[in-house]
């Protein structure tokens, strides 16, 4: 939840706003109050919806329908305006945190309670497709849960059944790794569609993860269509019904009424897994302390103008009798507070300067640096998160102090993954930062997610990273299955190249394969790509001939091992081409270096000397050091504050809920901004996303721009 912006209306159709709740493409979602006293949740659609009369006429009979849910699962409608200059919904707003943030502090959940859960959905969706929609995008982050029950919320792209499943610009609808095959592929879509998502929403409860996976869209949803779901550790309860549902032929699914047969009656008394009541209550409770909306500064009121806490809700203790939990409001609409954002916003206006103890010491928060010590890299990351952690301790008013512990993997799978057992058994470890290589990543990847010990990543960048548990770990940048960002802009922003050649090094398997990928099948490369293959066995200069020939307005090597980068790029050389080649980082050493000069490379880390933007930290480094910062020094500096700025937000809580605080908004560092998708919890990397370009010259790499500003630095 954010404070308006000052471009923010104040009040929408007798509604007034107190905060946001979330954008996305089709409008802005607020915290309102209503003329009768009572919460609700207020979207309005974008302006750019709103001029359309098509989709006016749209809204106004999807409206309609939604108007007449009746389901107890359900949220009301309590208002909306399809006429107005921007129109609008409102709807109540539950108590309690998403089903997701829930997987995510607290785990799978046990077989009684999915079964009370898939009770709940299913007949939620009864009522949905008896009004004549399809919801579209049941998942996690649209199930709310309150002390009496899950609520089912997001309307936003509900259609009519039978209604296709794009967008008038071709874009498909839905949440990738959540929406059926049918969606996928941009088909029409009818309840059907609903239990596929209902299924992947049950594995996932039942497991802790993404039944396709995460990563990039493109690649969860070509599994979604292609692929088999991942049902391990599904309960044998739910094992059938579930793997039913995720059939790819709708036909071949289960109806809403045979999915409720199948689960049974709801059961009101402990439907929520342990530890979960407690924190719908608390939540529920923070209602009381929401404060009075005022005016925006377009209404001439100041943005910090707050008045006293509203004291007319009605909140019910969790501990009451179950018939007795509900949220009531004026109205009979349900009052609460949504999950997503809440927690954060609520400690927003309250002081964080008294963190300290009975002693007037302040509370010590644990981050653990795990990676190779014999290592250049991680001797970068080590000073880089001591400066971080140096400034945070002098900060005033700061409601803890950090303490860095670091641990030596030795450079050996099973060495990290024994190390970050240690650190993650330690229970005054808050967060992991995991600094190994793409070999040492994964492994310590599983160890920290067994132990529920959030984890941040720097520098591993695999396609394994897609695939395994990332309930406890976030990634500070893309993967290579999203493709090399720098490299991308650079060709398709500076070279733009009619056809430009990609040599795949089968000697790389998957990782390079990855690359290929983004070009052939995704398409984020502008003109025509050919693929020259290249075996293990095999050297290049057949390639590099046939390249020469072809004259190739650009060169890319899709390879991970620097002696044959190398050689590829003594061949070519040999074989006289003279444009434009790229790579990226993992290519680079001394032979590479020597055979390479005029190749730009595109990296995860910035040169912190070179780079206008780190220039505070890289003095900051060169006062402790007496040394300017190596690669991933800033990287590792950024990597702990926002470490440390979600340790703040979680509070007390610590190391239970800290993942889920830092995926709540979006946050900039020196050397990116830190944004994750809201579905695939992957990290985005579309706009000053810690990708840069370096250009090879005499044996040494050169600092070129960072890969928002290369169309401008190169122009």
């Amino acid at each position: 939840m954010d404070r308006l912006l000052p471009s923010d209306p104040s009040v929408i159709g007798g509604y007034r706003l107190a905060a946001r709740l979330g954008a996305g493409g089709m409008g802005v979602v607020y915290l309102a109050r209503s003329p009768h006293g009572t919460w609700c949740a207020l979207k309005s659609i974008r302006s750019e919806h709103a001029g359309d009369p098509g989709f006016r006429a749209r809204f106004r009979r999807e409206t309609e329908l939604a108007a007449r849910l009746r389901s107890r699962w359900t949220v009301p409608v309590l208002a909306a305006d399809a006429e107005a200059r921007s129109p609008w919904l409102a709807t109540a707003y539950v108590p309690g945190p998403s089903l997701a943030e829930a997987i995510a502090r607290n785990g799978p959940w046990p077989t009684a309670q999915l079964l009370c859960l898939g009770a709940a959905l299913a007949e939620a969706l009864e009522g949905v497709h008896a009004c004549g929609l399809v919801h579209r995008d049941v998942k996690p982050a649209n199930i709310l849960l309150a002390a009496d029950g899950p609520r089912l919320i997001d309307f936003g792209i509900a259609r009519a059944v039978g209604v296709t499943a794009l967008t008038a610009d071709g874009s498909v609808i839905g949440s990738p790794g959540y929406l059926s095959p049918e969606q996928a592929r941009g088909r029409t879509v009818g309840p059907a569609s609903d239990v596929f998502s209902l299924g992947c929403v049950l594995a996932h409860a039942a497991t802790g993860r993404p039944v396709f996976g995460v990563g990039g869209a493109a690649g969860v949803l070509y599994r979604t269509v292609h692929e088999d779901p991942d049902l391990d550790s599904v309960p044998d309860a739910l094992d059938g019904i579930v793997r039913r549902c995720l059939a790819k032929d709708p036909e071949q699914r289960p109806s809403v009424g045979e999915l409720q047969d199948r689960f049974g009656e709801f059961d009101e008394q402990g439907w929520l897994p342990e530890g979960l009541p407690a924190l719908v209550a608390a939540r529920a409770a923070r209602v009381l302390e929401l404060p009075v909306p005022q005016g925006t500064v377009a209404d001439g009121a100041p943005v910090d103008g707050w008045a006293d806490a509203v004291t007319q809700a009605a909140v019910v203790s969790a501990a009451e009798p179950t018939s007795r939990r509900r949220v009531l409001a004026a109205g009979g609409a349900v009052l609460g507070v949504s999950a997503v954002g809440v927690g954060s916003w609520w400690r927003w206006g309250r002081s964080t300067s008294s963190g300290a103890t009975g002693t007037g010491a302040l509370p010590r928060r644990v981050i653990g640096l795990l990676g190779d010590r014999s290592d250049g890299a991680f001797t970068a990351h080590e000073r880089g998160a001591r400066v971080a952690v140096s400034e945070h301790n002098a900060t005033a008013g700061r409601a803890f102090d950090l303490v860095l512990r670091t641990a030596d993997d030795g450079g050996t799978a099973k060495g990290a993954a024994a190390a970050a057992a240690l650190l993650a058994a330690d229970p005054e470890v808050s967060l992991v930062i995991g600094t190994g290589t793409n070999a040492t990543a994964p492994p310590a990847v599983e160890a920290c997610a067994r132990a529920r010990v959030a984890q941040l990543i720097t520098r591993a960048d695999t396609s394994e990273l897609d695939g395994v548990n990332l309930t406890s770990t976030l990634l500070m940048r893309s993967t290579r299955t999203a493709g090399p960002p720098a490299i991308l802009r650079y060709l398709n922003g500076v070279v733009k190249p009619a056809r430009t050649t990609v040599v795949h090094d089968l000697d790389d398997g998957a990782d390079s394969l990855q690359t290929v990928r983004i070009i052939t099948v995704h398409k984020k490369l502008d003109g025509d790509a050919t693929v020259e293959e290249v075996a293990p066995d095999s050297g290049f200069a057949t390639a590099a001939r046939r390249i020469a020939a072809r004259r190739a307005d650009a060169v890319l090597f899709a390879g991970v091992h620097p002696d044959r980068a190398a050689s590829f790029a003594r061949e070519l050389r040999d074989a006289g081409y003279r444009g434009p080649c790229v790579a990226d980082e993992h290519v680079l050493g001394a032979g590479f270096l020597a055979e390479a000069d005029g190749w730009h490379i595109g990296t995860g880390y910035t040169d912190a000397v070179a780079d206008p933007r780190v220039k505070a930290f890289t003095a900051a480094h060169r006062a402790r050091f007496g040394a300017a910062p190596a690669p991933w020094a800033a990287e590792a500096y950024d990597t702990v504050r926002f470490g440390a700025h979600g340790l703040a937000a979680a509070g007390d809580d610590g190391r239970s809920v800290l993942r889920s605080e830092l995926l709540r908004r979006s946050w900039q560092g020196i050397t990116r901004k830190v944004s994750y998708d809201p579905d695939s919890e992957f990290f985005e990397s579309q706009e000053d996303a810690g990708a840069f370009l370096y250009r090879v010259k005499d044996r040494t790499m050169r600092f070129v721009a960072r890969a928002d500003d290369i169309s401008k630095t190169l122009k």
